[in-house]
């Protein structure tokens, strides 16, 4: 079986969903009469590209669109809250500094928008996924590194093995500052963002 869910309560239910051998956790909850999917797995939350392929897969999914069905779910009403449309992600702009443009030209800025619309451990999760992400990179350049017989000792090899020590502790710190219980669903509760 590659879906699974748990009905927590009336507006408020854990999806597990198998997807390339692995499985990914969502949060499907009721806010305002609108019914959300939110992945709270930190590879969906920063991958916006894998986001959409995993959902897209997820609603496809025919045990998933009956339980929806049983649990009076339209389809068509669904919700994300990761934009999965293909449009530039708001956490990139931000990140990249690029929304200077926009604020002149539409009066919106960015930094707000994302702040309204991501809860304070869904900007952390968001931020460890580029901290890992920048880890690989730099753990892979050991690697090659290593294998054209550079290593301890090395000025340039003993650098880029502290960034690597650098960015393993920045994530170890961010992850303890996450609440597992705000990504599962219990910000739900009062619907506060910070």
């Amino acid at each position: 079986m590659d879906f699974t869910f748990e009905i927590l309560d009336p507006t408020t239910i854990n999806v597990r969903f198998n997807y390339g051998g692995e499985w990914f956790e969502f949060n499907l909850y009721c806010k305002q009469n609108q019914w959300i999917l939110h992945p709270f797995d930190a590879n969906l939350l920063g991958n916006p590209d894998m986001c959409r392929l995993v959902v897209a897969d997820l609603l496809a999914n025919k045990p998933f669109q009956v339980m929806l069905a049983k649990e009076r779910i339209m389809l068509s009403q669904l919700r994300t809250s990761i934009d999965v449309s293909g449009n530039q992600n708001d956490y990139d702009r931000v990140r990249g500094g690029r929304f200077d443009d926009e604020v002149e030209e539409t009066g919106n800025d960015p930094i707000d928008d994302w702040v309204r619309n991501h809860t304070f451990d869904e900007i952390l999760a968001q931020e460890l996924q580029a901290v890992e992400e920048r880890l690989q990179l730099f753990n892979t350049l050991l690697q090659k590194m290593f294998y054209e017989n550079l290593g301890p000792g090395n000025v340039e090899f003993d650098k880029i093995q502290e960034i690597t020590r650098i960015y393993k502790d920045t994530a170890g710190r961010l992850d303890e500052l996450i609440d597992p219980d705000s990504l599962l669903g219990d910000r739900n509760k009062d619907g506060r963002r910070f």
